[in-house]
């Protein structure tokens, strides 16, 4: 099935409420994860530059409803959505006592391509690579940065913009934007890296029934990583000043046990302790479920796999030929994972559960 999703989940009431009702119930309750999903499907919001929330930015509110709808705060009827997606009953039922969530297969995978510097070997932009390569997609919309690390999207049409992407961003952005431009850029299947929240709002942009035409077809692999919290522009000026860097010269970024860590031109290692860095925790990450991307095609994390490994786990068929194709093929190299790191993954997705239905 893969995201060729069949069927859609109908919640029609929801389209009688539009942007003042988001604004009640989510950005109000600063629950806004900014995954820019309402701004990618409606041309009345836009996410201004160095803004944290969604605006109107038209006089009145035409109610429509999409915004309300696509939200992943607003709600959220997983059973419904991975039914659509997984289509096995017995599959969710398992997923409701596993952190790790549906899964047809998973792997240590990196990078055999050289050229890739990936943050734990690659593994995501070789695997949009091989797509690229075989047509499953024409584009990937990817999260790059500025060069002091500030993310940005970026429509990614061939390798070397790929590469582009590489490294994983510790502050949050409306990455779902990306979206609209790769269908304003012509792009007819469209593939997708982001954070868990990102993936949720467009499986419902997927699979929720409503009678306006938003280019959801076109929208063909999503592969989500793994996080457990996401983080304040304002991280970034932190870390300028407590490790004395210039951004700019900073080479990788990477969050390992309890410290942050700032790896620098010359290869030395900066460690923050994430105690310290607590206070620029963006509010909206405190009441998601979701630690290892559950609704995404192909997951991606750096957590039950060895240094310079990532761990993937293929959750629907589409996410499964691809990871397989790519590794047949020479794209990535794939081991299987420990039990160990199995059970690594499994405790830290038990504990952002938990925690998060503390805070909601």
């Amino acid at each position: 099935m893969g995201t060729e999703v069949e069927g859609y989940v109908k919640l029609p009431t929801f389209l009688e409420q539009g942007f003042s009702y988001l604004k009640r119930d989510v950005l109000s309750k600063r629950i806004c994860c900014l995954c820019g999903t309402c701004a990618a499907f409606c041309d009345k919001i836009k996410i201004r530059e160095n803004e944290r929330k969604p605006e109107l930015v038209e006089e009145y509110d035409t109610i429509c409803g999409l915004c309300y709808a696509y939200c992943p705060r607003t709600f959220l009827p997983l059973s419904e959505i991975e039914s659509r997606i997984f289509g096995a009953e017995e599959a969710r039922k398992k997923a409701e006592e596993d952190a790790l969530g549906i899964y047809r297969s998973g792997y240590a995978v990196r990078s055999k391509k050289e050229d890739i510097k990936g943050q734990d070997g690659g593994a995501v932009t070789s695997l949009l690579a091989y797509a690229l390569d075989k047509s499953v997609i024409d584009c990937a919309v990817i999260t790059t940065t500025r060069g002091d690390w500030r993310p940005i999207t970026k429509v990614a049409k061939n390798y070397g913009e790929l590469k582009e992407g590489a490294g994983t961003k510790y502050t949050i952005y409306p990455g779902v934007v990306g979206v609209k431009e790769a269908i304003e850029a012509g792009c007819e299947n469209i593939g997708f890296v982001g954070l868990p929240c990102q993936i949720q709002g467009l499986r419902k942009v997927q699979t929720l029934e409503q009678p306006y035409e938003v280019g959801k077809e076109r929208i063909k692999l999503l592969l989500g990583l793994f996080c457990m919290e996401n983080f304040t522009e304002e991280l970034l000026d932190f870390v300028k000043e407590k490790a004395n860097l210039d951004l700019e010269t900073v080479r990788k970024f990477d969050i390992k046990g309890k410290e942050l860590l700032v790896y620098d031109e010359e290869g030395k290692v900066h460690a923050i302790a994430l105690d310290e860095i607590k206070r620029y925790e963006s509010e909206g990450c405190s009441i998601c479920t979701d630690y290892t991307a559950e609704l995404a095609d192909i997951a991606v994390g750096s957590v039950g796999s060895e240094d310079g490994w990532s761990t993937v786990f293929a959750r629907t068929e589409r996410g499964e030929e691809i990871v397989e194709g790519a590794r047949e093929e020479g794209y990535i190299e794939a081991k299987e994972i420990e039990e160990k790191g199995l059970g690594l993954i499994r405790r830290l997705g038990e504990r952002k559960r938990e925690e998060s239905r503390k805070d909601y």
